[in-house]
């Protein structure tokens, strides 16, 4: 059984018409495909047709129980990897023209499961600098100074050097590893978000709450 989840516009519609023709409400539907809670999966169901994502479990069993017409199922299914692949490819030059902008390092700290605060690096380390051995040092020193901070705070944590670049810390500031951050790896990153909310936060070192950069204005 998989669990990944799907999006869909023209086979959710195709789905959508099809209960409505046998005069189903999502509930009565999530019933019949066997939902122990029909509520839930029927919102589940109703959700997907208005193009929210559904796992591929309840996906396969509306198409068996609405049994669509072959030729119409494979044409909605053409439409929607075109329509996907077109987002894809928009949502990647965002991403690429997003990661080129230049930031002021910051370091990202896990307090906790799904608590996080960022701080930002010493200035002493971030001055602009030519000579490749010069970055260099600075970049080691701004690792040293966030190896020591999660230490403090007894915290997992990243230390983004760019948008495209960071280096991972275990718990305690230990074992750093740098490593590229690239699109399709573009979800590493760190934030709180409170159920039932798009708002994206997270907290600085007095406690208080960010809403703006430190990676809340990620793209997709």
């Amino acid at each position: 059984m998989s669990f990944d989840l799907r999006r869909s516009s023209h086979l959710s519609r195709l789905l959508e018409s099809l209960r409505l023709e046998r005069g189903l409400r999502p509930g009565q539907l999530a019933s019949i495909l066997g939902a122990s809670n029909s509520f839930k999966v029927g919102s589940l169901i109703r959700s997907f047709e208005l193009g929210g994502p559904i796992t591929t479990h309840w996906l396969e069993k509306l198409v068996v129980e609405l049994q669509p017409n072959p030729s119409d199922l494979a044409r909605c299914l053409e439409l929607d990897q075109q329509e996907a692949e077109l987002q894809l490819e928009q949502d990647r030059l965002a991403w690429e023209s997003w990661a080129d902008e230049p930031i002021e390092p910051f370091l990202t700290i896990r307090y906790m499961p799904a608590v996080y605060g960022v701080r930002e690096v010493p200035k002493a380390f971030c001055t602009p600098r030519e000579n490749p051995e010069d970055r260099e040092w600075a970049r080691e020193r701004a690792e040293d100074w966030a190896a020591a901070e999660l230490k403090r705070f007894r915290g997992k944590g990243f230390l983004n050097w760019s948008r495209r670049e960071r280096t991972w810390f275990d718990e305690r500031g230990i074992n750093p590893q740098r490593r590229p951050v690239t699109f399709e790896g573009r979800a590493a990153g760190a934030w709180m978000q409170l159920s039932g909310s798009q708002q994206k936060f997270l907290l600085d070192s007095s406690g208080k709450l960010i809403t703006q950069s430190y990676g809340l204005d990620h793209p997709c």
